[in-house]
């Protein structure tokens, strides 16, 4: 889960490539510039004599300048969240509530209590003793070792921080890779990519895999029945196949000729955890019961004659973040670990949304890409947007290139007739695609981060395993929209 994908930490030095023409100026100069560029566009949009409404107009520029400063990276992206509602009450698209609202909405509390089972997860020890003990089973042979990594990378990415996954797993592919003597460079880099690319697509598999999910089905329940099963239905086989493509294609890109490591230290590090421990069957105790009641809580509900939301996904993420604090798997001390900074970032992509098509601007920003692609058949539309989305994650934060597309993909949707499924569905897992650069999302970042992975690594992997993935994406998004699966 790319809950903490949000605080778009980055180590130093590793800015947007494209921004290399400032390097030549000062440090100063090229904050000011990235800091004042966005609002400077904000006053001419909205003063400019574009003949369209001024609600449209004003709601444009508040589109541009938030996502300026989101592809600027100009301040952290929970800071930059903070001024959507402000800008939009501002130019008064919305009252204070209405602009406040999406900031409240039942995706943000499915998150919210996704986190806490993940800092649970975190803290009690459970992702360590699943690594360990799936490297532990397959044995030694090269392959199955980089199998037990990418399957423990993608599993805990649907349901914790991507990005502490991969940090957790880091350690134990560069322990694992110093066994192989002098394959341990190529050994640590193929490791490396399976774990930081799989749980890109682990991530993919639920709502609460990544921020982008959520704001995807966020938006998307406002236009159409959508439940946190509905999303699995194309994730989890979506993630499945995807998986399944990068262990074929992974040992052919970086081949490795030792075939097999010894994994005693891994086997050792095992037994030292010992039994599963009380916090560990907590966490777990309270887990399983609420994967299930998210794909099955509405039938539940409805089968015993309960109110239609008591079971839906938000409140039993919340009944379970509850539970786990009650039980003390979690002190509320744990809680501080937690990205909060999600929410924000959450909901102010909701409000963005909402305000761009409260105001008219989605429709109109709609209409003109609707007379450029309407045209053409609803396949190759939606690899035109896949593609699109692509390119811009991998320059720009995952889940503000989601904020930014979906409600104008919406607008689109609506201008052609089209069921927004086909087109929201292909933006919210495209952006997902973001391992081509170190940009786009943490987990890529921090393998990167540790040196044993260049860019031309990245470029390389990414586009030869990022083509066959957007292809993926776009086929099987439109075969379940189309044959009614979701």
């Amino acid at each position: 889960m790319e809950g903490d994908e949000s605080s778009d930490e980055r180590p130093k030095g590793l800015k947007p490539t494209f921004f290399r023409f400032f390097g030549r100026l000062p440090k100063l100069a090229q904050r000011s510039i990235k800091s004042l560029l966005p609002f400077a566009f904000l006053i001419i949009i909205a003063l400019l004599p574009l003949g369209i409404e001024p609600t449209i107009q004003y709601a444009l520029a508040v589109f541009v300048c938030v996502a300026m400063l989101w592809t600027f990276g100009s301040f952290p992206l929970a800071v930059t969240a903070l001024l959507v509602p402000v800008l939009l009450t501002f130019f008064g698209i919305f009252r204070a509530a209405e602009a406040l609202e999406p900031f409240a909405d039942p995706v943000v509390y499915l998150l919210m209590g996704g986190l806490i089972i993940a800092e649970a997860f975190r803290r009690n020890g459970l992702d360590k003793r699943l690594a360990y003990y799936l490297i532990s089973i397959m044995g030694g042979e090269m392959r199955r070792v980089l199998l037990a990594l990418m399957l423990t990378a993608a599993f805990l990415s649907m349901w914790i921080s991507n990005t502490a996954a991969v940090a957790l797993l880091i350690p134990v592919a560069f322990g694992i890779a110093s066994k192989a003597g002098e394959d341990k460079a190529k050994m640590s880099l193929l490791f490396l990519l399976g774990i930081g690319i799989a749980s890109v697509f682990g991530g993919m598999a639920t709502i609460t895999g990544s921020p982008p999910n959520a704001i995807t089905s966020g938006l998307l329940a406002r236009e159409t029945v959508w439940t946190f099963f509905d999303w699995m239905k194309i994730g989890v086989p979506l993630s499945v196949l995807l998986l399944g493509m990068l262990y074929w294609v992974l040992p052919r890109i970086m081949k490795v000729e030792r075939r097999s490591i010894d994994i005693s230290a891994i086997r050792e590090e095992l037994k030292t955890l010992g039994p599963l421990k009380p916090g560990e069957k907590k966490t777990l105790l309270v887990f399983f019961p609420t994967v299930a009641l998210w794909i099955l809580g509405s039938e539940i509900a409805s089968s015993l004659g309960f109110s239609e939301g008591f079971m839906s996904a938000a409140i039993v993420a919340l009944s379970s973040a509850f539970l786990l604090f009650a039980i003390k798997a979690l002190d509320w001390n744990d809680a501080k670990n937690i990205s909060w900074e999600v929410f924000l970032i959450v909901g102010a992509g909701l409000a963005l949304g909402e305000g761009l098509q409260a105001s008219g601007a989605a429709e109109w920003m709609a209409d003109i890409i609707a007379n450029s692609i309407g045209a053409y058949g609803i396949p190759v539309m939606m690899l035109v947007v896949a593609i699109f989305c692509v390119v811009l994650t991998n320059f720009m934060s995952n889940t503000a290139t989601a904020a930014v597309m979906v409600p104008i993909l919406i607008g689109v949707s609506s201008s052609l007739g089209l069921d927004p499924k086909f087109l929201v569905l292909v933006t919210g897992f495209a952006v997902g695609i973001s391992f081509i650069t170190p940009i786009g999302t943490p987990p890529i970042t921090l393998i990167y981060s540790t040196g044993s992975v260049t860019r031309r690594d990245l470029a390389r992997t990414g586009l030869i395993i990022g083509v066959p993935a957007t292809l993926a994406v776009v086929a099987l998004v439109f075969l379940s929209v189309n044959f009614g699966l979701v």
